[in-house]
């Protein structure tokens, strides 16, 4: 009887819906011009009295639903980026970051966007809402210990094992070389910053940990799809409330001094924004996250001398205990702030390259990350205030410097060729003093044994792997820096001499690297070297980057990747390309962390 009644009650299924929506096997209102269904994935409304000839029943109609679904794909991706664009944005008119220290010097930081009023439909979730005094228990007790209404939240428990895996193996994935020693505090920062006030970078953080634990279950294996859309689900919701919290954060900081430790702590949660939006690789995103970064820097930190005294106005007195004295490990704050900054800097010289101009931060360089050592470093000497490279990037201080130089040579390179008035010997000149600077110190970490504390250490988890050596890493990196500057110097030659032999040198380093995900923090090099590699090269460029299965689509090789690809299938490429041309080749300016 039920069977019957089923039968009575269901509808006879239209014969009128668009072809878009048959070839999807999707229900349609039958609207027009546009079915609802096609109008909100913004994709082609096909209708008709006649069928398209791709509507065979055979290979057409396969390869038309293929299409259709990458279609659907690439609009899902430029509607969140919408969205995501519109929440930061929704608030500008009313907020911003006002960039004194740069004002002063004549720089104008693009403005970053207010929270919204409105209360969150998720707040919950984070234990807070918008417009209502905070509760009286932390917001992470209630998301880590579960709070009074667990079992109705059962979401809390999943985000916990996020975070866990972020520590584990997203974090180590990201930054391999940052393994602080542990009279310095170790990594139990990131946790602590974790559970404390900053609610955005949990969010953040939980947005990147389902995303790298997507791409390691499904492989790039199409049966995983469903899987794959249950952790977007998971990324779409973390994310919307990270902003949020952000937005809020920002607007805090409205109309009043800013306090360095506030400051900071929304800093960070940029920064880590930025990160996520190049794992994701997510466009031309990252631009106006790094804009505003350097922005809230400059007016926490307006004179660059003043470093050290901003990191011990940071000490907290309960944890580490003052009864330590002069070993005590940095705390939380001061642990983050050395950590961000240090990525900032490295961001800030990554993305002169691909803005083809002069780091921004340029001025702050020889007082947070001195090129010579003053002493030597022990840990034991936590009251340091320069940051070594080495300990967050792996790369010597100056050699991060270098890859700056490079750029600021090329932007002014550029400039004199506008006015006309480029003198060929003064830039040669200039490249000479930096070409003499890179040999040398490739000579010389070729030759050096380096101290135990700068050995790179093996990661024992069975995703992440061996790291290579410490000499090979910045070697690595002072070939691409060469390659960059004599395409500079030289033009877009691959077969010039002094090119080509730094590209094969290169290629094979790169090739004999341990397995495993190393590879990520070498993006930058892999991608200029590989774009000038000879077309018998491909194979083995494509090869390094497969190895890594799924985890090929986190963090920067995906987008190095599509790059190489793409200046592979335009050979031969003009003498006047060059590698700001490469990094921006996609139709968006990439920067690769």
């Amino acid at each position: 009887m039920s069977s019957i009644k089923h039968l009575l009650s269901a509808k006879v299924r239209s014969q009128s819906g668009c072809f878009t929506c048959r070839l999807r096997r999707k229900k349609c209102d039958e609207r027009r011009p546009v079915c609802s269904g096609c109008a909100a994935l913004e994709i082609t409304c096909h209708f008709g009295d006649s069928k398209p000839d791709w509507m065979d029943g055979g290979p057409k109609q396969k390869e038309m639903a293929e299409f259709v679904k990458t279609q659907v794909k690439k609009q899902a991706s430029q509607r969140r980026d919408r969205k995501y664009l519109e929440m930061l944005e929704m608030g500008t008119r009313k907020v911003s970051i006002s960039d004194q220290g740069a004002g002063k010097a004549g720089d104008a930081e693009r403005g970053y966007a207010s929270a919204s009023t409105r209360e969150s439909p998720n707040s919950h979730v984070s234990g807070s809402t918008a417009g209502t005094s905070p509760p009286e228990m932390p917001w992470h007790s209630h998301v880590f210990n579960g709070g009074p209404d667990a079992q109705a939240e059962p979401d809390r428990s999943a985000d916990i094992h996020y975070a866990c895996m972020y520590l584990d193996y997203v974090f180590p994935h990201l930054f391999p070389h940052y393994r602080p020693h542990i009279l310095v505090g170790g990594r139990g920062w990131v946790l602590d910053a974790l559970q404390s006030s900053n609610k955005s970078l949990y969010h953040i953080t939980v947005s990147l940990a389902s995303y790298y634990f997507a791409l390691i279950l499904n492989n790039g294996e199409p049966e995983h799809e469903e899987c794959m859309r249950g952790m977007n689900e998971n990324l779409q919701t973390q994310m919307e409330l990270g902003l949020r919290e952000l937005q809020r954060e920002v607007s805090s900081l409205r109309g009043r001094e800013t306090d360095a430790r506030e400051g900071l702590v929304v800093m960070e949660s940029i920064i880590q924004l930025l990160i996520f939006e190049v794992a994701m690789g997510d466009r031309d995103n990252w631009k106006l996250h790094l804009d505003a970064a350097i922005a809230l820097f400059r007016q926490i930190l307006p004179n660059p001398d003043g470093w050290e005294d901003m990191l011990r106005g940071l000490a907290n007195s309960r944890w580490p205990p003052p009864d330590m004295g002069m070993r005590r490990p940095w705390s939380t704050s001061q642990a983050a702030c050395r950590f961000f900054t240090a990525n900032l800097l490295y961001i800030d010289v990554l993305s002169s390259v691909t803005l083809g101009c002069p780091p921004r931060l340029f001025g702050y360089q020889n007082d947070i990350i001195p090129s010579c050592k003053a002493t030597e470093w022990s840990p034991c000497t936590v009251g340091e205030g320069p940051l070594r490279m080495e300990e967050f990037r792996g790369l010597h201080n100056w050699v991060l410097q270098v890859i700056g130089d490079i750029a600021s040579l090329h932007s002014w390179k550029k400039a004199q060729s506008l006015a006309g008035s480029l003198s060929i010997n003064e830039l040669l000149s200039r490249g000479q003093v930096l070409i003499d600077a890179i040999k040398g110190g490739i000579m010389a970490i070729q030759t050096a044994c380096p101290p135990p504390d700068t050995m790179a250490t093996v990661i024992s988890v069975p995703v992440l792997g061996e790291q290579p050596s410490y000499a090979t890493h910045n070697t690595i990196w002072l070939n691409a820096a060469l390659i960059y500057l004599n395409t500079v110097l030289a033009g877009w030659q691959p077969s010039c001499p002094e090119i080509s032999a730094v590209v094969s040198s290169t290629t094979d380093l790169l090739y004999s690297l341990p397995g495993g995900t190393c590879l990520g923090a070498l993006a930058w090099p892999l991608c200029v070297a590989g774009c000038l590699a000879p077309p018998e090269e491909e194979c083995r460029y494509r090869g390094m980057v497969a190895r890594l299965g799924g985890l090929r689509l986190f963090g920067s090789l995906k987008e190095a990747m599509n790059i190489m690809e793409q200046a592979w299938a335009r050979r031969p490429l003009d003498e006047s390309w060059d590698v700001a041309q490469c990094m921006n080749i996609l139709g968006h300016g990439v920067v690769l962390l």
